[in-house]
């Protein structure tokens, strides 16, 4: 009867994933069969002759296929920012409207596309790589449409790729205003460059009028989709955060009950990341998750990622926590992260201090000599070797882990 029941549950999880699947495919089927129709239309529209038309048409074709399998692959790679694969309509939301932002620019002064804006809210809701390829698109039908010069999209394309990468580093602190005025000011110089370098005028304020309105416009839309993106991504994974990192989590209580010797070595764990991260500016919310998380498999048997990882997508965990977690738990995966590296050395940290009280209970342990030979071993093993984290940061956590000695008796 068990194995009846579990035989059902993966053929319902089967079934949910099928379903996902093919309402995905059926979203990018429209989005590229609209992005042809729409660019033949408008082209039509514009007056263009019918050979004319039908390249842009091809070419727009051309575009989305790229953007298709941009965003196939990173499904596949799980390359995909935030939890933006599992929620493909955002980016289909703001394509469309892209899209239509992208037939309609050319009515306006070609310095006054606000491109910036279209090309940081389509990376916002996919990842780099999809948001580069589908404002390079859309640009492209634009200048078509038109009939601007190479200059026009390059300055636009310059502009979009800076944006892009400012934007790349916002994350759960939600810092925003750097990246805000690094990108506009890139953009006011791309297109100021293009207004005095390729006019045939005297130099004169007005011509700074077009990119002056252009950066009033890109600021406006700019604030109103990073109000949207902090409302359906940020505050939301933070309210998450919230949740899960309750030491009364009923997940948390499920380890508890099942047995309190791991319960209590991931509720020091977890301290010791929580207080580590915030020294050293790590997303502190994230790596306590995994100092209490990290254990979790245990309650189905033995803790490896397989375990955990059921229990974490059962229980809908960020996707950011299941990353660390299974470049920690699973053997096979290299560690990349700066966060998983935190978690190995507070976790390597309070298991051999138990251990040692384990077996002395009132032993007087040098714990300097301890973290010393921990961080040293696992150094010469290599197995950071390819992580984001620093040697002064290495060095900042081992400072701080030799300066909790009052906490580790706790442990004994």
């Amino acid at each position: 009867m068990g194995r009846d029941s579990e035989n059902q549950d993966l053929k319902d999880i089967d079934m949910t994933s099928g379903k996902k699947g093919w309402t995905t495919l059926v979203q990018e089927v429209i989005l590229f069969l609209l992005t042809i129709t729409v660019s033949a239309l408008a082209a039509c529209y514009y007056q263009k002759p019918r050979t004319e038309a039908a390249g842009i048409a091809i070419l727009a074709g051309i575009g989305f296929g790229s953007i298709w399998f941009a965003m196939e692959r990173s499904r596949e790679d799980g390359t995909y920012l935030y939890d933006n694969e599992k929620h493909v309509g955002r980016f289909t939301i703001i394509y469309l409207i892209s899209l239509g932002g992208s037939i309609l620019f050319p009515m306006l002064p070609i310095g006054g596309w606000p491109y910036l804006a279209v090309f940081v809210g389509l990376m916002l809701f996919s990842n780099q790589m999809i948001g580069f390829l589908s404002g390079s698109t859309l640009l492209m039908i634009s200048i078509l449409i038109q009939g601007g010069s190479s200059t026009s999209f390059f300055v636009y394309f310059i502009s979009g790729f800076v944006g892009i990468m400012v934007f790349s580093y916002v994350n759960e602190t939600f810092r925003i205003w750097l990246p805000l005025f690094v990108s506009l000011v890139i953009q006011l110089v791309c297109l100021s460059i293009q207004e005095v370098l390729y006019a045939n005028e005297v130099l004169s304020l007005s011509m700074f009028a077009i990119p002056a309105a252009n950066l009033l416009v890109s600021v406006i839309l700019l604030l109103i989709l990073l109000k949207f993106f902090s409302f359906s991504i940020i505050y939301r994974e933070r309210d998450i955060y919230v949740d899960i990192n309750d030491p009364e989590c009923p997940l948390l209580v499920e380890l508890k009950n099942f047995s309190k010797e791991e319960y209590y070595h991931a509720i020091h764990t977890a301290y010791l990341c929580d207080r580590i991260a915030k020294k050293i500016n790590y997303d502190d919310a994230l790596v306590k998750a995994c100092g209490y998380y990290h254990r979790i498999g245990t309650i189905k048997g033995e803790n490896t990622w397989e375990n955990a990882e059921e229990i974490l997508q059962e229980n809908k965990f960020p996707a950011e926590v299941q990353r660390v977690l299974k470049e920690y738990l699973d053997h096979g995966e290299r560690i990349l992260s700066k966060e998983t590296v935190l978690l190995l050395f507070c976790d390597t940290v309070i298991s051999s201090i138990h251990y040692l009280f384990s077996k002395e209970p009132k032993a007087e342990l040098d714990y300097q000599k301890i973290i010393n030979t921990i961080f040293k071993k696992k150094l010469e093993s290599g197995m950071i070797d390819y992580s984001g984290a620093s040697f002064g940061e290495l060095q900042e956590m081992k400072k701080i882990l030799v300066e909790e000695k009052l906490y580790y008796d706790f442990l004994r």
